[in-house]
């Protein structure tokens, strides 16, 4: 009985180990379609403000420049509303540039949210053409930008062949405004009073007629200071044979009649 129970008490144990207890994932929230809406929502709260609230829509509008009040109104009316963001600088300055070609220059800067800042130059008259069709205004670069009537207390260029001009077309090269500005400053400085200049057939013949009648023939691309002083030495000189003209463009000769 003893070897029995001795037997029961010592049997071999089973082998135990330690494991480890299995996790429970933990279901991850999908918020992928949230996020989505939430963009949108953002994108359409931009969109929404930038076109149709009123934080973008032009509310001033700052000239420089201008001197026309028919342009300053111009600006404010086409330009007061709009939408700052969404407006296209350049197709409005050509609209602008052909609408008043008086303006030579333009330029835009935008004053966020809602101001609009307009830089303009206007062009400068230095010389006046006149044919059959009326007189335009020309600038320092030869473009006709503006018909006026004939002037009386200013000396014009008359134009006797009568070519037809239009609103900004370029009329005379940068050298033949030089010379002829020049011409008058000289001929004038000389004591020689103008009443008129005249061409035909070509830009470099041109005819400056005296208030006393007779007419001072230049060439306007041979030197201006030396034709003006042959003139000279013929009103000095030879002022009683002068009736009709004196021809100077060949140099070292004048041609009187």
């Amino acid at each position: 009985m003893n070897r029995q129970k001795e037997r029961f008490y010592f049997r071999r144990p089973e082998l135990i180990t330690a494991t480890e207890r299995v996790k429970k994932e933990k279901r991850k929230s999908n918020f992928k379609p949230l996020k989505s809406i939430f963009y949108i929502a953002i994108l359409a709260g931009i969109f929404y403000i930038i076109i149709f609230s009123d934080l973008f829509k032009i509310k001033f509008v700052e000239v420089e420049g201008v001197k026309s009040a028919e342009i300053s109104d111009y600006l404010n009316k086409s330009l007061l509303g709009k939408n700052i963001l969404l407006m296209r600088t350049g197709s409005y300055l050509r609209k602008l540039s052909k609408n008043f070609p008086i303006l030579e220059e333009a330029k835009i800067v935008r004053g966020l949210p809602s101001t609009i800042k307009i830089s303009i130059k206007e062009r400068s008259q230095v010389l006046i053409l006149c044919a059959n069709q009326g007189c335009w205004e020309v600038d320092s670069q030869g473009y006709a930008y503006q018909k006026i009537t004939m002037p009386q207390n200013k000396i014009v260029l008359i134009d006797e062949k009568n070519l037809e001009v239009k609103e900004t077309d370029k009329l005379f090269s940068d050298s033949f405004i030089s010379f002829y500005l020049d011409a008058i400053d000289q001929l004038t400085a000389a004591g020689i009073t103008l009443k008129e200049a005249r061409m035909d057939e070509t830009t470099f013949k041109i005819r400056f007629i005296t208030k006393e009648g007779w007419t001072a023939i230049l060439d306007s691309s041979a030197n201006l200071t030396n034709q003006v002083s042959a003139v000279k030495q013929v009103v000095k000189k030879n002022k009683q044979d002068l009736h009709e003209y004196a021809d100077v463009r060949v140099e070292g000769v004048a041609y009187l009649k």
